[in-house]
This record gives structure tokens, sequence and C-alpha cells, in this order.
């Protein structure tokens, strides 16, 4: 016959293991409570705005004076010759007449340039259009001109 661990533990010795096996549970409980407290989130109320109406019978204004101790002005001069603006490309002038109707489809950016001037503005997505004074137009995709419009006069 084989004995169990029952049988070779004499009973007060297990009820002393149990015991111990008791507080130890009780303590662990305790001590978690302790340092672990069980908060149960409250619901969030959002109150509304509480707006208070008080009528006025006269609106006084009162204005203050503020002396002042003195005044500092800085006045700076910057000859012209040294200010450059180096991302505005230069001035446009509306092209002469001249200059539209040399325009035909193929032509470059460099040679749309020298018969039309500088443009006004550069727009760029996937195709690039100049503008010209009086609504002038230039359009071209991969750098070669392939619609245009004069402008007004």
């Amino acid at each position: 016959m084989h004995e169990t661990e029952d049988t070779i533990l004499p009973t007060p010795y297990r009820l002393r293991l149990w015991l111990v096996g008791l507080l130890c549970l009780m303590a662990g409980v305790v001590l978690g409570r302790a340092f672990f407290p069980l908060v149960v989130p409250q619901p969030f109320v959002v109150e509304k705005e509480k707006r208070v109406e008080v009528p006025v019978e006269r609106i006084v204004e009162k204005r203050v004076e503020v002396p002042v101790d003195r005044i500092v002005e800085k006045r700076v001069e910057v000859p012209v010759e040294k200010i450059v603006y180096r991302d505005r490309p230069a001035a446009a002038v509306a092209p002469a007449p001249q200059g539209w109707a040399g325009l035909h489809e193929g032509l470059n950016e460099e040679q749309v340039r020298a018969l039309l001037g500088n443009p006004l503005k550069v727009m760029t997505s996937g195709y690039t259009a100049w503008e010209y004074p009086n609504f002038g137009h230039v359009m071209f995709y991969n750098g070669r001109l392939i619609r245009w419009s004069e402008p007004t006069r």
C-alpha cells in the first residue's frame, strides 16, 4: 500500500499549514486593497453654461491717460542698389502682339520667354502655365508649348 501525504503529515501540522495559507491570503487581500484601491469611475457630467442677464441702465466709459517717458525711433537708410529680390522674376511687361504671332506648338520655355518676356505668374501641376498681363496664358507639357491664349486688348 502506498501512503499519501495525508497519512504522512500529522493532523495538527496540516491545520497549521492551512491557517498560514489562510493568513497569507487575507494579508494579500488587505495589502492589495491598500496599495491598489478599487476606484469606480464616476460618470462625466457636463454642466450647461449658466448665463445671467442683468439690465444695464448706463454704460460708463473711463479713459486713463498713460504718461510716455520717451519715444524711441530708429531710422535705417538702405541704398537702393543693395535691395535684391531673388525669389521674384523681373517685372512683366505686356508682350507685343508680334510676340504672340510668333508662337507655335512645340516651342520650349526659353524660346517662348524670348518672344513674350517674363510671365507675371508661373503655375505648375503636371502642366506648367504662365500668366501674362491682360489675361494672356501659355501652357507647357514636358517643357514644350501645347496651348496659348492671347491677351485681351
